[in-house]
């Protein structure tokens, strides 16, 4: 068994690794040039596509023509790196793909990616773009995609080589950046804290799209009221509501589904994809949050200190339950790592309340109305909590990236997209924010009860706003726009 362990290890070893190379040409405005995108596809594609060989040229040795070809014949150039395909990305980017035969070939590709040489060369193209076809060009943007560097990193988790793909200050952290003041990588949080002063930083791995940057949420309009009381007037009495509804907690689960927290009845309740209470089950004690952590299973933190799990694939029923040694409000879950608040310190556990760690300690709850609300960035990345008037930005080993006070008390938080953080406010306003946690544009105001509290929670797959107080949810469609 060991022998076939060894072969399989070795096997996986030499296979190649796959890059994905984005080439994206920005015009005058910031936005994508189809038109450049265009024109430098064309030519790199007819070139590639009538080389007998895409295996390299020896350093030195230049096709003549154009500066795409120069481009091209760099990358080709890089020992044990191939290109094997090239494709366009509607008309927005250019997409190389990399074979790269080894681990010390990627590492060579990704070093030559961010040197002077390789800039030049983008800026030759720029220039060429100007003089053959009056195309005038802001800058040209040259970087690796993240899913595939995330898909490397899970070939080589049992070798050295992965530390060399992560950040030279957070260990845990992808890099994104490179440097060239101190010749290291680095990830976002560095250059804000570290780099801030340094010149010629450069993105090696897209962090996030062109088109997201320049993303923003428009609420189109209120699609609708939905009452979540539980009302069985034939059968069943006692499954009624006893008190009123009082919503502490909201989540998506598959299918558009929503599943609430009704603190008041120590319920959760299951909504269809039309927001009818289609379920419900009875929970021993108070609810303060709830969130799925996926593979049909939510969890909810009950009374003080207990973690319930909760099955919510056709009828919901609930499972084992974990007892901690803090208090915990907030929870949310990213990946495989559960983050829960215990009004003064945010804690990292697995998805089985394993493995506690301290993740950020802040200051003293205030009560329970003002307890901490957590969000987590697509990419895991950034941990964002709100304290009454107070943001607070962390990376994924607890160091302070921010912490912001605002004009207002917040309420809630959630991530609407990759870049688009939302707070929701005391006056039942919508605050957009950026990545970096900065006011990205105005309050969408929102016609709901004043003194209500509100939670609320994204329907990424239709592009909804759900927000829920007392008996009701207020749905509302949404759209992204161009910022």
């Amino acid at each position: 068994m060991l022998n076939v362990r060894s072969a399989e290890k070795e096997k996986r070893l030499k296979e190649p690794f796959l890059l994905d190379l984005q080439i994206k040409v920005i015009d005058k405005n910031g936005e994508k040039s189809v038109e450049g995108n265009q024109r430098v596809y064309e030519v790199m594609r007819d070139y590639i596509r009538h080389n007998d060989s895409m295996t390299g040229l020896p350093f030195g040795v230049r096709s003549t023509d154009t500066p795409v070809y120069h481009l091209v014949d760099f990358i080709k150039a890089i020992e044990k790196c191939r290109i094997v395909d090239i494709s366009p990305t509607d008309q927005l980017s250019i997409d190389i793909q990399i074979n790269c035969q080894n681990s010390k070939a990627m590492e060579d590709f990704l070093t030559a990616v961010i040197s002077n040489g390789f800039q030049q060369e983008l800026f030759e193209i720029r220039r060429w773009l100007h003089v053959q076809y009056d195309i005038t060009s802001y800058d040209i943007i040259a970087n690796c995609s993240s899913n595939g560097i995330e898909k490397a990193k899970q070939r080589l988790h049992f070798t050295d080589v992965t530390r060399t793909m992560t950040c030279a200050e957070h260990q845990n952290t992808p890099f994104t950046l490179y440097c060239p003041d101190h010749d290291t990588f680095l990830c976002t949080a560095c250059r804000e804290s570290r780099h801030g002063t340094c010149l010629g930083i450069t993105q090696v791995v897209s962090e996030r799209s062109y088109v997201e940057q320049k993303r923003r949420l428009n609420i189109k309009r209120r699609k609708g009221t939905y009452n979540v009381r539980i009302q069985n007037t034939l059968i069943n009495r006692d499954n009624n509501d006893q008190f009123e509804c009082v919503i502490t907690s909201i989540c998506m689960l598959p299918k558009s589904e929503v599943l609430l927290a009704d603190n008041w009845n120590n319920k959760l309740k299951k909504l269809d994809s039309s927001y009818k209470v289609i379920n419900h089950c009875d929970v021993p004690e108070y609810l303060y949050s709830v969130c799925y952590i996926g593979n049909d299973t939510a969890v909810a933190s009950l009374g003080a200190n207990i973690i319930q799990y909760v099955n919510v694939s056709g009828k919901i029923n609930l499972r084992q339950s974990v007892t901690l040694d803090h208090e915990c409000y907030d929870i949310a879950c990213h990946g495989d790592t559960l983050y829960v608040d215990s009004g003064e310190t945010i804690y990292k556990y697995d998805k089985y309340c394993k493995q506690k760690h301290v993740l950020y300690h802040y200051r003293k709850n205030l009560g329970m109305f003002y307890r901490a609300t957590i969000a987590i960035s697509e990419n895991g990345e950034r941990i964002y909590f709100t304290t009454v008037r107070c943001l607070t930005t962390i990376d994924a080993n607890g160091k302070l990236i921010s912490s912001q006070f605002r004009d207002f008390n917040t309420r809630d938080i959630c991530i609407a997209g990759e870049g688009i953080v939302l707070v929701l406010d005391a006056t039942n306003n919508v605050h957009q924010l950026d990545y970096t946690g900065q006011k990205h544009r105005t309050a969408d105001s929102m016609p709901l009860t004043p003194f209500e509290t509100y939670y609320m929670c994204f329907d990424r797959e239709r592009c909804r706003l759900i927000v829920g107080s007392g008996d009701k949810i207020h749905v509302y469609k949404c759209e992204f726009l161009p910022s």
